[in-house]
């Protein structure tokens, strides 16, 4: 899956998780999520319809129809079903759907995979900083000065990550287009989608980092 930049696997044909006799097939590992409920690899899905859908396998693979059945089958069932819950949890998700598919186009996506620009770091640190020092328990106007350190690096963060999801909005409306003409990602929307979501992880991190330490000194 994902050989080359810009082409994730375009299998919209929904695998035939049920042989003609009923049975249940082995789910091959290149099958993808979309795949898996033939649905086309965009950011951008219908929610109704990937539900729909889920719930129409998830019933079929339900347990009380395998109680009877070779363990075999039975075991198949099993792994057909996690496998079916795994892929719906990771596509009902916008953000984890468009990490899927970055994935799926230029390999595993890191943490660390994206450095973030100077000017970031430098306000990453400078916040982690303040929140070190507030957990240390200082009090009076020291830790009102902290407070008001932290609560104006939340509100920038915070208008930065909605910037975020707008250009992720941009770039995911121009890969769908791709896909809806038949063509490859192009590259550069594939490695901007990939920069901005590494980045993400990063303003998510101190934002969660930022409020334990306000939650924490309250």
């Amino acid at each position: 899956m994902g050989e080359r930049m810009g082409q994730p696997v375009m299998d919209q044909k929904e695998f035939a998780l049920f042989g003609e006799d009923g049975g249940i097939r082995r789910i091959p590992p290149g099958v993808s999520h979309f795949g898996l409920f033939g649905l086309p690899p965009k950011v951008g899905l219908d929610a109704g319809e990937l539900e729909a859908k889920y719930h129409r396998l998830s019933r079929r693979l339900h347990p009380d129809f395998f109680m009877n059945a070779p363990v075999g089958e039975r075991i198949r069932s099993l792994e057909a079903s996690a496998r079916l819950n795994e892929a719906y949890k990771t596509l009902k998700s916008p953000v984890q759907r468009a990490v899927y598919l970055v994935e799926l186009a230029s390999g595993k996506l890191a943490e660390n995979d994206v450095r973030p620009p100077a000017a970031l770091l430098e306000q990453i640190l400078e916040a982690q900083e303040a929140a070190s020092e507030l957990r240390c328990g200082c009090g009076g106007e020291e830790a009102e000065d902290l407070r008001g350190r932290i609560g104006a690096a939340r509100e920038c963060f915070e208008a930065l990550r909605g910037g975020q999801r707008k250009a992720l909005e941009d770039l995911g409306a121009q890969w769908d287009r791709a896909v809806d003409e038949g063509r490859p990602v192009p590259p550069g929307v594939v490695q901007k989608m990939r920069s901005i979501l590494s980045q993400r992880n990063y303003i998510e991190n101190i934002l969660r980092s930022l409020r334990e330490a306000l939650e924490a000194a309250s």
